[in-house]
């Protein structure tokens, strides 16, 4: 065979499995939309419809304005407050520890830098219990600050900012600190927006992670006005299945995922970037 026919034959193949690997992952989500714009009474109808014939919103009505689901909002409030936060939070702080790591020269620099990698191989759940104590003892349970606070130390992103920092010219600072810059103006005025690749890929993984996070809060909360939308939607999906509402559970989910959509879509060419071509390679 010849080699322009083979490769076009090994591409065609390639882009053939993507598209497979593609409609996999999106069909669990195409069905819960058309769930979501089903009466619940069609949802499991035989042979099964992909396109609702004709769609409602109903179950999204339901969702936001019956008493039991009304909840929703508040949830949906609470998980944006909480992911904003940590996200805002975890941003200073990983920029400013990834500066002194990798600009400023102290004793025991690089052991504190293996330290705060040794941190990526600790499960999180580990913590759990230590921190609930601390919360506890602060009177911090079922408030914001014990959903945001035990996840400002990233050592993901401590790391993230340390390998880009590196990468950036050191005339640069010298350069800001000769017209009399401080530290810290430099970082803010000159490192800092040069790091917006870094900080894409720090804002979505954040962002996602406590949007999605579990289990830390269903611990520290209890109050249903302060949980979050996976705890409520464990919730629901438990009140919905003994009811057979599986539509208004899948309008449910689908309202709780179109931020996280959003946040993505607005950051992914800044987290291509962060990803290829930034601190990871280095």
């Amino acid at each position: 065979m010849p080699r322009p026919c083979a490769e076009r034959l090994a591409r065609g193949l390639v882009v053939a499995g993507l598209a497979v690997l593609a409609a996999a992952f999106l069909a669990p989500i195409a069905w819960m939309v058309s769930s979501s714009l089903t009466p619940n009474d069609r949802v499991f109808r035989y042979p099964p419809a992909w396109v609702p014939l004709p769609p409602t919103l109903e179950n999204y009505v339901e969702v936001f304005t019956t008493t039991r689901t009304a909840r929703i909002g508040r949830a949906l409030v609470n998980s944006f407050v909480v992911a904003v936060a940590t996200v805002g939070l975890t941003v200073v702080v990983s920029a400013l520890a990834g500066y002194a790591l990798a600009r400023m020269r102290f004793p025991g620099r690089q052991a504190v830098f293996l330290l705060i990698l040794g941190g990526l191989m600790i499960p999180g759940e580990v913590t759990f219990v230590s921190l609930f104590l601390m919360m506890h003892g602060l009177g911090w349970l079922n408030s914001y600050q014990a959903l945001v606070l035990p996840s400002l130390a990233s050592p993901f992103g401590v790391f993230l900012y340390r390998q880009f920092f590196l990468a950036v010219p050191r005339d640069l600072e010298d350069a800001a600190r000769i017209d009399g810059c401080g530290r810290l103006r430099i970082l803010v005025r000159i490192i800092f927006p040069l790091a917006r690749p870094a900080t894409a890929t720090l804002v979505i993984f954040t962002f996602l992670t406590s949007w999605n996070h579990f289990l830390w809060p269903l611990i520290v909360v209890t109050e249903p006005s302060m949980m979050t939308v996976p705890v409520i939607l464990a919730y629901y999906a438990a009140a919905f299945q003994t009811s057979l509402q599986w539509g208004t559970l899948m309008a449910t989910a689908t309202a709780s995922s179109v931020l996280p959509v959003v946040v993505f879509l607005l950051f992914q060419r800044a987290f291509v970037r962060g990803i290829s071509s930034s601190a990871l390679k280095y």
